[in-house]
């Protein structure tokens, strides 16, 4: 298994060679998964959908769906399930089929209880975009958000909704504090979508170029053709079942 990360590319440790795991320890990887090569999953056995050059100090759940360059910091978690508040009670008795105290009181009185759903999801998954800087200690509400492209979640945050592309958001509940970038900069980059190339392509262009500066310069990569969009073949459950199979 570990020479299947290897050989996709997939990272445990940032600077160090070789890996976190050794042989035989227990991985949990999402059914749908797709990771790119030069991703960093620095802590946990989970692996979830993350794009090339991204990197999580974070044990996120495996239905999380990360895109390119994105950077999440430590301790950055999903939190457990909501609880109705507009029926009689708040506890899970009225939802949830399969809390064993609860079947066996009912079990006990001879009733059949009618549970009725939630309507709202827990466990939905985190979509986090391209670019996006997760802080420490972020927490998800379980029902699912969306981080848009280009923004940035200060420490401590709690997100209960979705956040706008280049948003900068803080605070319990999180909201907007400001923008990376005026509108129309933040237009040209959704545009550009710079995201879909790897940037040692970029030849052209300077880590320290203001941002317009480096729009132009893709642009002009772009066209020129000196520049191909990045298309890498991911790992996904289906490499990592032939390596089981073929390990044993």
């Amino acid at each position: 298994m570990m020479e299947l990360f290897k050989a996709k590319k997939v990272y445990t440790r940032a600077r160090m060679e070789g890996t976190r795991f050794k042989e035989g320890d227990s991985l949990i990887i999402g059914e749908y998964a797709v990771i790119e090569p030069y991703t960093l999953f620095l802590k946990g056995n989970h692996f979830h959908t993350m794009g090339a050059f991204s990197s999580t100090v974070s044990i996120l759940p495996v239905n999380t769906v990360i895109g390119r360059y994105s950077s999440i910091a430590n301790n950055v978690s999903r939190t457990f399930g909501n609880h109705p508040t507009d029926r009689f009670t708040t506890s899970m008795l009225t939802y949830d089929a399969t809390v064993i105290p609860f079947n066996d009181y009912l079990e006990e009185r001879g009733v059949d209880y009618p549970f009725v759903p939630q309507k709202s999801k827990n466990g939905s998954p985190i979509i986090i975009g391209n670019d996006v800087w997760v802080g420490q200690d972020v927490r998800f509400v379980s029902t699912g958000v969306t981080v848009g492209d280009g923004a940035i979640v200060g420490a401590g945050a709690l997100v209960t909704k979705d956040v706008p592309p280049y948003a900068i958001v803080g605070g319990v509940p999180a909201k907007v504090l400001k923008y990376r970038f005026p509108q129309e900069i933040i237009d040209q980059l959704l545009e550009l979508k710079w995201w879909r190339y790897g940037y040692a392509d970029f030849t052209t262009v300077l880590p320290n170029d203001d941002i317009q500066t480096f729009i132009d310069k893709v642009k002009a990569l772009e066209q020129s053709g000196k520049i191909k969009e990045f298309k890498p073949t991911p790992m996904t459950i289906a490499d990592i079942t032939k390596a089981m199979s073929e390990d044993t």
